[in-house]
């Protein structure tokens, strides 16, 4: 390494800061031997055996002091060719003193830093993917997976009954909102189908988990509705426009729509209270939740069950109006009205989908909370180049460039962790040693003399 970047950063306020980058040049003969000799050590692995345990391990996992291990037999064991050696403990020594030190086992425990003793048995990949599989076990996707079953069932009916009155009375309005019905329920089955999918624990193809295949499913979805909704509805209303038939009577047509409403209104109360209690939950507001696309197959419900509603509403006017004119024309417009309802929805479900799945940034309040919790650390001096995405519903991965302060740093390790007292003791008791066995020396030497 032949040059070294430092990065001198000045604040200006809370959020403002100012940076000036400059290049000051060391040597290789310089950083040899002098900067980071510890940590070109500690990267090196030390193999013993698993009975045995270090003392930086013991003092760390079982919340010893030297003093502590001082009377414990120790083993001296090389580490490489001219490198000093380490000291090792046997671990039930170690273990059998820590239940002495802290009383009970429970205590001892309590202590002793999480997950410290799987370090060195897990990979960072591995760690990484137990955790996920842990946070897939605990998914909050039961409300999702509730509101679209219950959507699912419902439509499922209103289809059946709008077919039926569709095919009695001819009306262009009835078999559009049928063919929006037809559309919903496919549509739900696809979302039940990637909200089981992304439950699947997470694997060495994919580490973070199936998280995005409910944004996938949605993604389907609103084409689906873009498609075969919106083209089918304006298809067959134009068709009906140019090609004018005379209405059967609409009695049966009253009776569908009305059945519609009430299936479609009890769906989409089902999934409002759900969406709202996330949003509370969140601490957003309702609308920014559907617009963030928080969770895709509850906002795919919402919005289809709402455009739903309004359709009916369409249909039963532009139905109403072709019974009182005795007149085509409105039962055709209705259908196209709703055709452009379906395809502004389906529009809406695409782009948030989509954005989603290129990588769209986390809102800024949630980076913004985060950044400043980083800079509040007194061991950290500045936050740069911030990047957060989510990786799924209720995963995110936040990534900055963080400038330490290495004084904090080395003085909090002093302070916590090199018990400077007993380095002193130990220091003396070294020392004392080696005078007296520097003393014995001399005297022997001086009796050899006065023998000789």
């Amino acid at each position: 390494m032949s040059n070294l970047l430092i990065h001198i950063a000045v604040r200006y306020g809370t959020r403002r800061m100012l940076v000036h980058t400059s290049a000051c040049r060391y040597t290789v003969d310089r950083l040899k031997g002098r900067l980071f000799r510890v940590a070109r050590v500690s990267r090196r692995s030390r193999t013993y055996d698993d009975d045995k345990i270090d003392e930086a391990r013991a003092m760390a996992e079982y919340g010893l002091s030297l003093q502590q291990l001082a009377d414990l037999p120790k083993h001296a064991q090389k580490a490489f060719p001219h490198r000093p050696s380490y000291t090792l403990y046997s671990l039930n020594d170690v273990y059998n003193r820590a239940l002495k030190v802290h009383g009970s086992g429970k205590a001892m425990h309590e202590k002793r830093r999480m997950l410290i003793d799987m370090r060195h048995k897990l990979s960072d990949s591995e760690r990484m993917r137990l955790r996920m599989r842990v946070e897939a076990q605990n998914q909050t996707t039961r409300g999702a997976d509730r509101v679209v079953v219950i959507a699912f069932t419902l439509n499922l009916c209103d289809t059946i009954g709008k077919f039926t009155a569709a095919y009695l009375t001819g009306s262009k309005s009835l078999f559009a909102e049928a063919i929006h019905s037809t559309m919903d329920t496919v549509n739900q089955l696809v979302l039940l189908t990637g909200i089981r999918f992304s439950q699947r624990n997470p694997d060495l193809n994919f580490p973070y988990g199936y998280g995005n295949v409910r944004y996938v499913s949605s993604l389907i979805t609103g084409c689906g509705i873009l498609s075969f909704g919106c083209g089918l509805s304006m298809y067959h209303g134009i068709s009906g426009l140019l090609h004018g038939d005379a209405l059967e009577p609409l009695t049966y047509a009253y009776y569908a729509l009305f059945m519609s409403l009430l299936f479609q209104g009890s769906s989409v109360i089902t999934a409002f209270r759900e969406a709202r209690r996330k949003a509370a939950a969140a601490r957003i507001s309702l609308v920014n939740y559907v617009r963030t696309t928080a969770d895709p197959s509850l906002n795919v419900v919402l919005l289809e069950d709402s455009a739903a509603v309004i359709g009916v509403a369409i249909a039963l006017s532009a139905v109403s109006l072709s019974s009182i004119f005795q007149s085509p024309v409105p039962d055709c417009c209705g259908s196209i009205l709703i055709g452009c309802l379906l395809g502004t929805v389906a529009s809406f479900i695409i782009r948030t989908n989509a954005a989603h799945l290129v990588g769209r940034s986390l809102p800024k309040r949630i980076t913004d909370d985060i950044v400043c919790r980083l800079e509040n650390d007194p061991m950290i001096r500045s936050v740069h180049d911030v990047k957060a995405t989510a990786l799924g519903v209720e995963q995110s991965r936040f990534k900055a460039e963080l400038d330490f302060d290495g004084r904090a740093i080395t003085n909090k390790y002093i302070t916590e962790s090199c018990y400077i007292q007993a380095m002193i003791q130990q220091s003396f008791l070294d020392r004392s040693v080696t005078s007296k066995e520097g003393s014995s020396k001399n005297a022997s030497d001086i009796d050899e003399a006065v023998c000789a």
